[in-house]
């Protein structure tokens, strides 16, 4: 009797912990699919400023100030970025990012030294380029989510 009672108890917990890893598995595919369109969405937010930033960076002090601040606050979104929790399913479009992300940190850099020299912020620094691509990402990505 009591073998029986452990018994059922040991099944309970296995089938217990087997429903908490179907429920974190389900989370944190929605929280991978939220994290990743709402930094792809800050990216294409920023890439659709930056030449007006770029401009104004050139000719006045204070915008120079807040373009330095915004591209070192993109360098923080594309590291917690890189930490990430990703799903099984997800690793070849986190890839995909993770390298364009490494792309733009090197990018992110070279506009960082340009406004420090007194050069257009994005010359000969291929962040269009990049920001492009992440931008087919983004709507490759909003064509799986439901709408």
């Amino acid at each position: 009797m009591m073998r029986r009672s452990l018994m059922l108890i040991v099944v309970a917990a296995m089938v217990f912990a087997a429903g908490c890893g179907i429920i974190e598995e389900a989370t944190q595919t929605v929280n991978f699919a939220a994290e990743t369109t709402t930094y792809l969405q800050s990216i294409t937010n920023f890439g659709q400023n930056m030449q007006t930033m770029a401009e104004q960076a050139l000719t006045d002090l204070n915008a120079r100030t807040d373009l330095k601040e915004q591209l070192l606050a993109l360098k923080q979104q594309i590291k917690e970025y890189g930490a990430l929790t990703v799903p099984d399913y997800a690793k070849d479009l986190h890839q995909s990012i993770t390298e364009y992300n490494a792309q733009l940190n090197l990018s992110i850099d070279k506009a960082l030294t340009n406004i420090e020299q007194g050069r257009a912020a994005f010359e000969a620094t291929g962040i269009p380029d990049t920001i492009n691509k992440i931008n087919e990402l983004l709507n490759q990505l909003n064509q799986l989510t439901p709408q």
